[in-house]
């Protein structure tokens, strides 16, 4: 998206990846959070629990079409003939849909999320042949600061609220759910078999936990630039997970005193917040490059004003990102002057999203 160049992963990649220091307890919180997401994994696949059927993603697969004999191809393309009226039925954030702000189906506890439905381009063969194990549904913003790293069950679990946002790939989703359905055929008679509600809590919402984890370290980070303080939820899971505070903490202090004693460009500074499943926070944010329409701004800009700011308030020099900053005041003095771009929301998130703009504006 124009002027959003931060979040362009081929911009990024385009970007010298120099000078970026390690933080000594990375490799260290690696290994344990590694552990922790191989534990809710192993721990949600070898049972057989479920989702209710108001579960937005069991509700979704209903739609997908069959066709269990077909091509993966064939099957592809009857998949991307569905997508736009499966974003319309379920009112998703597409490049042709501006969607709704739903309640939060994912991170639950109030608050609102953004969902957007579309295709990135994966390799079809590789994915059938891992398909138990591969994320249909990435997460591009939410607000947990816990070191529970509960599944997103949407569920009221005591944990910090906000802005969510998450983007269902839906032609992996589908042919997610299809490999399910084939496996569920193959099973002989005596065998229990397995539904839609199954198929989500075994698979998709585990496969989640990697983003879900990296987002957690990052809001870490942030949260404690702003002095917020840490919520603990009320829930936990009934196996161990290590919670690793005392390395964390010096973790997200080391990274901040990285960024914010000295003068770094906005890409340093997210290339020196190490991450678990991504290499940093810049890997991390990157947007799906098919959004850019009118359509789908109100959405990409809900799920990436609070890392802009958050960028600006913590960087040491404003003269090393000059560049950014002016675009970032072109785009939000547009995006203020577009009075109907952010009534997508409910009045106190509009308010929030409106504040971040204007302090971009007046940067």
């Amino acid at each position: 998206m124009q002027y959003l160049e931060i979040f362009d992963r081929s911009y990024l990649q385009r970007s010298p990846r120099t000078g970026v220091t390690q933080q000594r307890d990375v490799d260290y919180l690696r290994r344990h959070y590694i552990f922790n997401r191989d534990a809710i994994d192993n721990y949600y696949k070898t049972r057989n629990f479920a989702v209710k059927n108001t579960n937005i993603i069991s509700r979704m697969v209903e739609h997908f079409p069959l066709n269990l004999g077909s091509d993966t191809y064939q099957y592809l393309e009857s998949v991307d003939r569905r997508l736009v009226y499966l974003a319309k039925h379920f009112k998703f954030t597409s490049d042709i849909e501006k969607g709704v702000f739903h309640p939060p189906h994912f991170f639950g506890n109030g608050g609102g999320e953004l969902i957007l439905a579309g295709y990135e381009s994966f390799d079809a063969d590789a994915f059938v042949r891992n398909w138990k194990n591969e994320s249909s549904v990435r997460v591009l913003t939410h607000p947990r600061n816990d070191t529970r790293i509960l599944l997103p069950l949407g569920t009221n679990d005591g944990n910090k609220s906000g802005i969510g946002s998450v983007l269902i790939n839906v032609p992996k989703l589908a042919l997610q759910y299809r490999e399910f359905l084939k496996e569920q055929n193959r099973k002989a008679d005596t065998d229990l078999i397995l539904g839609k509600n199954n198929f989500v809590i075994k698979y998709v919402l585990p496969n989640m936990m990697d983003d879900v984890i990296d987002h957690t370290l990052l809001n870490r980070v942030i949260d404690r630039f702003y002095g917020t303080e840490y919520t603990e939820p009320d829930k936990k899971y009934a196996f161990k997970i290590f919670q690793p505070d005392t390395q964390l903490n010096r973790y997200v202090d080391e990274v901040l005193e990285q960024i914010t004693q000295k003068p770094m460009t906005f890409i340093e500074m997210l290339r020196h917040i190490k991450l678990v499943f991504n290499e940093d926070a810049s890997e991390l944010l990157a947007l799906p490059d098919f959004f850019g329409t009118r359509q789908s701004k109100p959405a990409i800009v809900a799920s990436r004003l609070r890392y802009m700011t958050f960028l600006l308030d913590a960087c040491k020099s404003k003269s090393e990102n000059k560049g950014f900053i002016n675009d970032w005041k072109k785009f939000s003095e547009r995006l203020l002057n577009d009075k109907g771009l952010l009534n997508l929301f409910d009045t106190q998130t509009e308010t929030d999203l409106l504040e971040k703009l204007n302090r971009i504006n007046m940067s």
